[in-house]
């Protein structure tokens, strides 16, 4: 009772007001601490420390009068020269300056210190509330009590309300929020993806006087109700539009600037219907109620303001998420259903087994030239790119390309069945990508070691020599030992880099879309010379390839530039892809003759090349089925009950994962369920 009377004494309305703020910021400070204190006659069983406390303070304000106008006089001073601009309307809410602008601000206001400005209502409320547990005390208020509190400060000095310049700020705000709705929602890169409607007939334009008309019923007397369902019902219109917006972009594109434009958007009309709320004419239990909840929801929002991850989760979830779709979308050829798919998967792999050979002599002749570093990376890097360029036109495929595709489309599966008991459509999916994926691996392997070997005796034939020499060939063999050479870490590498490159492929194809280039390549003035069907089919061909052709190119630079760039900064980095290091196996063997196959070295390289296979297939999955999971926003019990699911249909039927049933039979991958209506 002596900290709180020495407390209390401090609040005085003739203090300077950084004096007056620093003893609101104190006796704040003593209602939250944790010690306890002795029970009041008002106490409410379970009640808190803190809670006890603020029933101390009431009783010190109901029965000692003038300590009651000295702490109501006080805070009517402090919010009466308070701005609460930042508070109301800005908190919380990203700058329109855009994506990057408001990454710096928050960096800025993380690390570099705050002016202090005892006007601005927002850093009174940190400075009231600084930590989390003051979110959680806050929480824990009961309403009755806060009400009682909210009534004894108003009726503690006749003719004054200290909570009167509250109202004030929070008519301003909401004047000042529906504005910038409405200019957002009005800006060109929205309205040119929103419905088509009439400019006056728009919600956006409508919503500015619907406020100001609730404001005036406010201030006047009026009909306060109806307009706050007015500008409710507005609200959720500008949200319906903001929705049709991401239809639009889920046809058409994403890009950042419009993301966040539409994240400001919702998060602006969230803090409206707020705003609104603190308007309408309710009891004051409920008025109470309402304000609480909305000061738990600022200090929150204070206390996340200058985190980074909100802002990048927000912003980039519905971009990662498109991209994911394209790369998903991408993917589904991959997987087969039927054996005559099947098969195809696996003559189209021998295809791209055959161009690696190839592309592995290129590799060792690359190696002899001695260029310059970054000359021979680039050069490496073309001979990559090209490789997986000229697979792509003939229609062959690469097996460790798969596994980042494929999960992405096993992510959509999932988002789709999500909840749904019945998950026999995604264990029959994954059956389907895991011997897809063999075929394609048994593909590759299987053509690339004949022709390694068809490769080295027409060398032999023309040059009198083995393709590669005695040293290079040792190198090869050692190189691929498990534990006696980086291997592991270059073949986990080689499947992180093999899953960028399908982030690469589907954020280039969303770029095209998201620009309407087929569109545009369709509608190119070279059509009247070539004519309109040609240049039809150059731009279905452009939109088909687009992002084969991003990720081939940049999985073939990241290949070609990483060992380039592991010299450049004196880091041991190199990369192991199977089938590349495969070929390579077979060039050494053949060089060293059939002796070799008998040594332990060669047996040690065998394992090696086995233990690449796994972390290159096995660590862009995993990656891309995460990513994709998260952007999808799959629930974790989904993803516990699709392994339950998977192991149990293993342990009874494990020939479907390695091979296709004769007659396939795929489940439906559910949806929405639709009940019919009964029989009359």
């Amino acid at each position: 009772m002596r900290e709180l009377h020495a407390l209390l004494i401090a609040c005085r309305p003739d203090a300077t007001l950084p004096e007056q703020v620093e003893a609101l910021e104190q006796l704040a400070r003593w209602l939250q601490a944790n010690r306890a204190v002795a029970s009041t006659p008002d106490a409410a069983p379970g009640d808190g420390p803190q809670v006890m406390r603020l029933r101390m303070l009431l009783r010190a304000i109901e029965t000692a009068p003038p300590v009651g106008q000295r702490v109501s006089l006080t805070l009517a001073r402090v919010l009466d020269e308070s701005v609460g601009g930042g508070l109301f309307g800005r908190l919380g809410l990203p700058t329109d300056r855009g994506f990057l602008a408001e990454t710096v601000d928050r960096i800025s206001r993380h690390y570099l210190p705050e002016p202090r400005d005892d006007r601005d209502l927002l850093q009174l409320v940190a400075r009231l509330f600084p930590w989390k547990a003051s979110l959680r005390v806050l929480s824990s208020v009961p309403p009755e009590l806060a009400r009682d509190l909210v009534v004894a400060l108003r009726s503690a000095h006749p003719g004054t309300d200290p909570w009167a310049p509250l109202l004030d700020h929070v008519i301003d705000a909401s004047s000042l929020v529906a504005i910038r709705i409405s200019a957002l929602g009005l800006s060109d890169p929205l309205r040119t993806r929103s419905p088509k409607t009439p400019l006056a007939e728009s919600p956006f334009f409508r919503l500015p006087r619907a406020v100001d008309a609730l404001i005036e019923a406010r201030r006047q007397g009026g009909d306060a109700e109806a307009r706050s369902k007015e500008c409710h019902a507005l609200v959720d219109e500008c949200r319906r539009a903001a929705a049709a917006v991401v239809d639009n972009l889920e046809r058409y594109g994403v890009s950042v600037d419009v993301v966040y434009r539409i994240e400001l958007l919702g998060k602006s009309l969230d803090r409206l219907a707020s705003l609104i709320r603190q308007l309408e004419p309710r009891s004051d239990i409920e008025q109470t109620l309402a304000a609480k909840s909305f000061l738990v929801e600022l200090v929150g929002l204070r206390l996340r303001d200058r985190q980074l991850g909100d802002i990048v989760r927000s912003n980039l979830h519905l971009l990662a998420r498109k991209i994911i779709e394209r790369a998903g979308h991408t993917g589904e050829h991959y997987i087969t259903s039927t054996t005559g798919e099947y098969a195809k998967m696996l003559v189209s792999a021998g295809g791209g087994g055959v161009f690696t050979a190839g592309t592995t002599a290129l590799k060792f002749t690359i190696a002899w030239g001695h260029f310059a570093p970054f000359v021979e990376g680039m050069l490496a890097s073309a001979n990559y790119a090209t490789s997986f360029l000229l697979m792509q036109l003939f229609g062959f495929t690469l097996a460790t390309k798969q596994p980042s595709m494929t999960a992405a489309a096993l992510a959509g599966t999932l988002r789709e069945s999500a909840g749904h008991p019945d998950l026999s459509a995604l264990v029959a999916m994954i059956a389907r990508i895991t011997r897809s994926q063999l075929a394609a691996a048994i593909g590759n392997i299987g053509l690339v070691i004949p022709s390694a070997f068809a490769f080295d005796l027409l060398w032999r034939a023309n040059h009198g020599k083995a393709f590669l020499d005695d040293t290079t060939a040792e190198y090869v063999l050692h190189s691929l030992h498990p534990t006696q050479s980086g291997t592991i870490f270059f073949a986990a590498l080689t499947g992180v880099l093999l899953w960028s490159s399908s982030i690469a492929a589907g954020w280039l194809e969303n770029w095209a879309v998201y620009r309407r280039l087929p569109e545009a390549i369709a509608d190119h003035r070279l059509g009247r010379i070539v004519g309109r069907g040609t240049m039809g089919w150059v731009s279905r061909f452009f939109l088909r390839n687009i992002s084969g052709f991003g990720g081939n190119t940049s999985l073939g630079l990241m290949l070609g530039m990483t060992p380039v760039m592991g010299k450049f900064f004196g880091l041991p980095l190199d990369v192991r892809h199977v089938t590349l290091s495969t070929g390579a196996l077979t060039l050494s063997v053949a060089a060293l003759g059939p002796g070799t196959l008998s040594t332990e070295t060669f047996w040690a390289a065998a394992l090696g090349i086995a233990i690449i296979g796994i972390l290159n297939f096995g660590i862009s999955f995993i990656l891309a089925l995460a990513v994709a999971l998260r952007a999808r926003q799959v629930d974790r019990s989904d993803r516990f009950r699709l392994v339950a699911s998977v192991v149990a249909t293993y342990m009874r039927s494990p020939l479907q994962f390695f091979f296709p049933p004769r007659e396939p039979s795929t489940p439906r991958v559910h949806g929405p369920v639709s009940i019919p209506p009964p029989p009359h």
